[in-house]
């Protein structure tokens, strides 16, 4: 197989401004799509190599390319050569790359200006053909939370859709971000009305929670979730003495709190990284006695009987007493 890789623009059509109504036509919606590698459209095979996340209103790309594919194509393909497939597709990252930058949703003061056509979901269909084996999901729309970055978002998605074939997938976290991100699927999947990342003043402090369900007929719930399972366990700590020390805070601020809220965790064991077991222990001792707690202890960020727990007990008008 011979193909001549694109290096230079002039492999690519020229460049043009997006047709008026265009932006129209996407909204200001952000979209994921998959980059796939399919060696005969006939037999349906294929492996995901890559995804692409696109803004058009807040002109991002960003792109995540799977860091170990060679023997993957090769199982499909025998003859394919494989660096030639991965080659291809650090290209379409290179020409990305240039949008990274604005990494955050942010209120555009001026929208007449067109959008860099490579945050357009449309501008990779080109390489279907260009580059024949790689083919490219269709667009699909994804939610990107408020004070959530377009990378988290993208590292998200990647976890979920492009998964490692070798060694170092047994020992991957368990990330606080995956877990939230399956806790907000299963969350809208039951039409549940929730706010991520609420921010509530106490007497000395802005204190965060993750996740928030505000009954106007009822008492609201507050949820944090923190992840255990990591290589590096500062984050975790520093997480669990910030949250103890917020609930003191709210309560400094307000002596009737807990006729308002009531409070609950999320944490996620140490499964791949057992040597932070006895940080876990007393993360959850200190937590027992303020917070309804929702352990994890196993190792797939799916939806467990923790999940289940927390997402019932938001989606519930009786909130965390509703759930045994």
């Amino acid at each position: 197989m011979t193909l001549t890789l694109l290096t230079t623009s002039a492999r690519l059509p020229d460049a043009k401004k997006p047709e008026e109504g265009r932006m129209t036509d996407w909204g200001q919606r952000t979209y994921m799509r998959i980059v796939q590698y399919v060696p005969n459209e006939l037999r349906g095979e294929r492996v995901n190599v890559a995804i692409v996340l696109q803004n058009p209103s807040q002109g991002y790309a960003g792109m995540r390319v799977r860091p170990f594919m060679d023997k993957l194509v090769e199982a499909l393909w025998p003859a394919i050569d494989a660096a030639l497939i991965r080659t291809m597709v650090r290209e379409i990252e290179e020409l990305l790359k240039p949008l990274n930058r604005n990494t955050r949703k942010e209120s555009k003061l001026f929208t007449a200006e067109a959008p860099d056509e490579r945050s357009l979901p449309s501008y990779l269909d080109r390489f279907n053909q260009t580059y024949g084996s790689l083919r490219f999901s269709e667009p699909k729309p994804v939610r990107v939370n408020e004070g959530e970055s377009f990378r988290e978002k993208l590292n998200q998605l990647f976890d979920l859709y492009i998964k490692i074939d070798d060694d170092k997938q047994k020992k991957q976290s368990i990330t606080k971000e995956v877990l939230q991100f399956q806790i907000g699927k299963e969350l809208e999947r039951r039409g549940t009305v929730y706010q991520s990342h609420l921010v509530i003043k106490g007497e000395f402090f802005e204190n965060k929670f993750d996740l928030a369900r505000i009954r106007i007929d009822g008492i609201g719930s507050l949820a944090h979730i923190i992840s255990f399972d990591l290589k590096n366990i500062d984050p975790a700590v520093t997480q669990s003495l910030r949250l103890l020390k917020s609930l003191d805070d709210l309560k400094e601020a307000d002596p009737n709190l807990l006729e308002k809220y009531e409070f609950g965790v999320f944490l996620q064991a140490p499964v791949h990284f057992r040597q932070h077991s006895s940080d876990y222990s007393d993360a959850l001792k200190a937590f027992r006695s303020k917070f309804r707690v929702f352990q994890n202890v196993g190792d797939e960020p799916e939806i467990s009987r923790a999940t289940e727990g927390l997402v019932n007990s938001l989606a519930n008008k009786e909130g965390f007493s509703a759930v045994s």
